[in-house]
């Protein structure tokens, strides 16, 4: 009696192996990283890093389209309370995206495309008003701190 259940048991153990074996197989699969290599989202630094490292123009991808002219490159920048990409098109500026650093949030946004665009990062304290323009066909950034409107939401 004692063979039959350790042959029970060993049969028991190895079906249990075999199982979880496929499941953590199937479950990398299906996620994509229980065994590879994990990603991560980019934090704001990191994209602020990422777009600091690409030249300052940027060749435009070829299209099958016949006119001479390229798109203007987007830049990135770092402003107080998180960061954006705008582009320059002439004197006129939009913002493509922009991404509130840990603990802000984003308000009054006006992407463009104007002679001015903004966007507002705000946490519980402090309201910070990041205002684009372009000056010779770069989008700059003034940020000015608006803390005397605690009360607006």
């Amino acid at each position: 009696m004692n063979g039959r259940v350790v042959l029970m048991a060993g049969g028991w153990l190895l079906a249990a192996a075999v199982t979880a074996g496929a499941g953590t197989v199937a479950l990398d699969v299906v996620g994509a990283g229980i065994l590879g290599p994990q990603s991560r989202p980019l934090s704001a630094g990191d994209v602020a890093r990422a777009l600091e490292t690409l030249p300052a123009s940027t060749p435009a991808p070829t299209s099958p389209t016949t006119s001479s002219a390229s798109a203007p490159a987007p830049r990135g920048l770092t402003v107080p309370g998180g960061s954006l990409v705008a582009k320059c098109t002439g004197d006129r500026v939009e913002l493509v995206s922009w991404s509130p650093d840990p603990g802000f949030r984003t308000d009054d946004v006006d992407r463009g495309p104007a002679t001015s665009a903004s966007v507002k990062f705000k946490n519980d304290g402090t309201e910070n008003v990041s205002v684009v323009t372009c000056r010779d066909g770069e989008p700059h950034a003034e940020t000015v701190a608006d803390e005397g409107h605690h009360g607006r939401g």
